[in-house]
């Protein structure tokens, strides 16, 4: 007997050793390579990108992608928490938090009745779970068998070894960015959004409770208020009972009448459910894009930070801090100024306000308000529009570039142009005409369209062609034509428009807009600053002119008409200039103008191309369009300085007729080349045109079919003699039939 039990104890003890041998094989294997607790540095960049106006108001939100699927989170603070909802997360998930080193054996030991049934679950410390949600996420769904007795080794040395690495506070922080709360929702920021829409800082004692004990299994206890209640009123009990809360705070808690998202519900006066149904289960779930205001804006800041970043850097990796150009408070101007004002039937709207000095773009409205929120299509710079007469700065621009002035005066007066078509008769929007030579200024002011056309065909139709490609603009194949003079075989969108406006008042550069002024990691560290990019189109003297005429266009009264075509535009105590455009039948209506530190555009037109009516007839853009224009503005620059642009060296102030371009101490102050004498109304510059841009036109210019180019003495005004000093000579551009004019008597 004693030979058998000797026998048996032999197979006992070497049993037992078989099984602690296996046992430790085992746990040896499962232990072996532990993930780096360095790879919690990467929890900084996983997370929901931001986007901010120019003084640090966020505006949107963009989900990032973890693991492919789309979730949101945004890195917090501790102290961006609310230290109620602290508190109630640290008790109800692991009340020993701040007494044990990272594994908590009493709670440990009470899971263990989970466990023997086989599903390991129960035990979980706070410092447990970071390691679950970070180094082991792997991990992290497998509760039974092998898989999951792996994961509970693995998180008892980790957890210890990240107690000795970090504070509590950090931990702490740590599981608040990690933890899931349902759906799409990753750590707290993420939670009191989805749950409650407001930040963490905010919560309630009672919402912050609600957060608690959703946190084991937050898709299941969301679905079921009133058991959730029931656990919410033991947790505030605990909080008593640990010092944490006073009875009359915990009280006040559960009396609080917390409705989640997504849920309808009722209480009584003592925080009894009395009835609650869940109506919108999806409301809890966070949006990709979350946009909290300037909808186009931050769409097109989204579409160009994809351009230069990549939607990995965007979407994948995230965390990212974009600090925007947008001003918020012209951006509520603009967004006021185009609700509910009356437009053509069935017509849309764009608005852009941008710094013309540096291109920063300060507002945007890329629909009429009330349009389709989901829609995406941004007309402020997607849409590509013709311009219509707004172009015609552009056209006498490239004049004044070729040596005109204010006073050159063209023919108003009908015309005709074989095309391939047929007989091109293009007209007045008024469908009437002088029959008489006006100074391009007073073409400008009432928007003449035949002396316009008959500009481009005496500067060069491909000189245009390029100053329009320059400036941003579209040219229908690639090929010039005189109907661009008029917007006709061009486009351009409303943010392109305002961007080519610039040159006029910044010294001549066409300038880049700029969305983002840079965008930050978690860190605070620049990953990204775009560079302002000018392209200079016309020299400071040329574009101060032009600028000139546009204001002109708001305040010159012309002989026979009551008040100017921008007359709506006018804002008392500022300086304003600028142009309409409609196009063919009205298919598009335009406003562009400047005043000191504000460049604007506003689009109104059919996104089916259609003509345009209002009441009935077709409208015209000084009805529409300078009025919204005039109530943006002057909302969006209150209580900013005013005054004009700072004129440039070289240019002098005149009296001249408007009509005729005479000399006028009555007539409209208009700027000139300083070096003209009054008897100069034609144009002046230091060299002489480039032949190749002197070319011989039919009845275009005046009355006149060629230009000549002299040499005019800067002292007598007269042709120059050829012995005149080269420093009083000045180049002189004018119609052959008027070079008499200049012999002065002398014969030469």
């Amino acid at each position: 007997m004693r030979i058998v039990l000797r026998i048996l104890r032999v197979v006992f003890i070497a049993g037992f050793l078989g099984v602690v041998g296996a046992a430790g094989y085992i746990i040896n294997n499962l232990l072996r390579a532990l993930p780096s607790l360095e790879a919690l540095d990467d929890l900084r960049f996983t997370a929901t990108s931001t986007f901010y106006t120019r003084d640090g108001t966020p505006i949107a939100d963009v989900g990032t992608v973890e693991d492919g699927r789309a979730i949101a989170r945004q890195l917090v603070r501790l102290s961006d928490v609310s230290p109620a909802a602290v508190v109630a997360v640290v008790v109800s998930e692991d009340q020993r938090f701040f007494r044990h080193y990272g594994v908590d054996f009493i709670r440990l030991f009470g899971g263990l009745y989970y466990s023997l049934r086989g599903d390991l679950q129960g035990g979980s410390s706070i410092t447990t779970q970071v390691v679950k949600n970070t180094l082991l996420k792997n991990l992290a769904g497998e509760r039974q068998g092998l898989t999951g007795l792996e994961r509970k080794l693995k998180e008892f040395p980790l957890a210890i070894q990240l107690e000795r690495r970090y504070s509590k506070e950090e931990i702490l922080e740590m599981y608040f960015n990690v933890v899931p709360w349902g759906g799409n929702a990753q750590g707290i920021w993420a939670a009191s959004q989805a749950y409650f829409g407001k930040d963490p800082s905010k919560l309630s004692l009672a919402e912050g409770a609600y957060l608690a004990v959703l946190i084991p299994a937050p898709n299941t206890r969301y679905l079921d208020l009133k058991s959730t209640r029931k656990r919410m009123r033991i947790l505030l009990n605990n909080m008593v009972a640990d010092g944490w809360v006073s009875k009359t705070e915990a009280e006040n808690a559960w009396k609080q009448p917390i409705v989640p998202k997504g849920w309808a519900a009722k209480y009584d006066a003592d925080g009894n459910l009395l009835n609650a149904k869940l109506e919108a289960p999806e409301a809890r779930i966070m949006p990709d894009l979350n946009i909290r205001s300037a909808r186009y804006f931050v769409l097109e800041v989204q579409r160009y930070l994809k351009s230069k970043l990549g939607a990995d850097k965007l979407r994948e990796e995230g965390g990212l801090r974009v600090y925007t150009t947008l001003d918020l408070k012209m951006q509520a101007a603009a967004e006021k100024a185009t609700t509910g004002r009356k437009l053509p039937d069935g017509a849309q709207l764009a608005l852009v306000g941008m710094d013309p000095m540096s291109g920063e773009v300060y507002a945007m409205v890329g629909a009429k308000p009330g349009t389709d929120p989901g829609a995406e299509f941004n007309r402020a710079t997607q849409a590509w529009r013709s311009p219509g007469s707004a172009i015609k700065p552009f056209t006498y621009g490239t004049a004044l570039e070729a040596g005109w002035t204010q006073a050159n005066t063209v023919l108003d007066a009908a015309l005709e142009y074989p095309t391939p078509q047929g007989v091109w008769r293009p007209k007045n929007f008024s469908n009437t005409f002088l029959n008489r030579a006006v100074t391009i200024r007073y073409a400008l002011d009432r928007s003449l369209n035949l002396p316009a056309i008959r500009t481009a065909d005496a500067i060069g139709i491909q000189r245009l062609g390029d100053k329009l490609k320059a400036a941003g603009f579209r040219i229908t194949n690639n090929l010039p034509v005189l109907a661009n003079a008029i917007g006709g075989g061009a486009d351009i969108t409303p943010m392109g428009l305002a961007a080519a406006y610039s040159s006029f008042v910044n010294g001549g550069y066409w300038v880049e807009p700029r969305l983002v002024l840079r965008v930050e990691d978690s860190r605070g560290r620049i990953v990204y600053q775009p560079d302002p990019k000018k392209v200079l189109l016309w020299s400071p003297q040329v574009a101060y002119q032009v600028w000139d005429m546009m204001k002109g266009y708001v305040y010159d009264v012309p002989p026979g008409f009551r008040s100017s075509l921008a007359q709506d535009a006018q804002i008392p105590g500022r300086i304003i200039g600028g142009k309409t455009g409609t196009s063919q039948d009205a298919v598009d209506l335009w406003f562009a103008g400047a005043t000191r530190g504000l460049v604007a555009t506003l689009w109104v037109g059919r996104d089916d191309h259609k003509p345009q009516r209002m009441n009935g007839v077709e409208p015209s853009s000084s009805i529409v369009n300078p009025i919204i224009w005039h109530d943006f503005v002057e909302e969006a620059l209150r209580g900013r300085p005013a005054g004009d642009f700072p004129q440039p060296s070289g240019l002098i102030q005149s009296g001249m007729d408007l009509l005729s371009g005479d000399p006028s101490s009555s007539g409209v102050q208009a700027l000139f080349p300083s070096r003209q004498t009054q008897r100069q109304q034609a144009a002046v510059q230091d060299t002489p045109p480039q032949p190749s841009y002197i070319k011989a036109v039919g009845p275009a210019v005046a009355d006149s079919p060629v230009y000549q180019t002299i040499a005019v003495d800067r002292l007598t005004g007269c042709l120059a003699a050829p012995d005149a000093p080269t420093e009083r000579i000045a180049w002189l551009q004018v119609a052959e039939n008027q070079v008499n004019r200049y012999a002065c008597g002398n014969g030469n």
